[in-house]
């Protein structure tokens, strides 16, 4: 397992959300270097004004739902760090009833495909993707498997110096809830994993709450009947 990011260009093209944003500040803290993206340019501004000086970072306009925006988003951080090591991506959850799982699942295959599209093209070495997932089994194995489908189809059509690729899904269990701080710990740890099958998936469980003990006097009492 790598002990420290130092040095690791991570791209986060949604920096703006809750688990975005927590990743960024984990991976500065631990000397990563960031590219950053956001929809808007007000948007985008609010990612600058993020940006500590001490850190190695890059804010950028993207567009996921665009493949020319991403290509472009793509190019320009290989132009400032030359090269790129993990894209962090979301699925997003439908959050009303017109929203349905397909559509949610459909955007995010989209979106993963448009980022492996425009990376390989400036990618040279190992690329490491992450999708955070609303839920376990039903969001997840469908991304995942077009993840591979992308990865198949790089591989059949570059040469054998082609970037290698793997995918860490995090997702948490169906019913269980997972905050911000947690899923982006758990970001850094799959980022810090040495090599590992193509895809994973990393569910989040809560641990169940312990029952309140009662003293094994109490417990044993034998209970007084007194007479009226």
């Amino acid at each position: 397992m790598v002990r420290t990011l130092k040095g690791l260009v991570v791209a986060i093209p949604a920096a703006l959300t809750a688990t975005g944003s927590a990743v960024a500040r984990l991976v500065a803290a631990e000397q990563g270097d960031l590219v950053l993206g956001a929809v808007k340019a007000a948007q985008l501004k609010s990612v600058e004004v993020s940006i500590q000086r001490d850190e190695t970072a890059y804010a950028a306009q993207v567009d996921l739902e665009r493949p020319k925006s991403v290509d472009e988003f793509f190019k320009i951080a290989i132009g400032q760090f030359g090269r790129l090591d993990a894209i962090v991506l979301e699925t997003a959850r439908g959050t009303t009833r017109s929203t349905l799982t397909e559509k949610s699942i459909a955007q995010g295959a989209r979106r993963l495909l448009y980022c492996l599209d425009s990376a390989l093209r400036y990618c040279t070495g190992d690329l490491h993707v992450i999708n955070i997932s609303p839920l376990a089994d039903r969001y997840a194995v469908p991304v995942a498997a077009a993840f591979l489908g992308g990865k198949l189809a790089t591989s059949k059509s570059t040469a054998s110096s082609a970037p290698s690729l793997r995918m860490s899904v995090i997702s948490p269990a169906d019913g269980v809830g997972s905050d911000d701080g947690t899923l982006a710990r758990t970001v850094l740890h799959v980022l810090r994993e040495s090599r590992n099958p193509d895809v994973t998936e990393t569910v989040l469980w809560r641990r169940p709450q312990q029952p309140e003990r009662r003293s094994k006097l109490a417990a044993t009492r034998p209970k007084i009947m007194v007479p009226l």
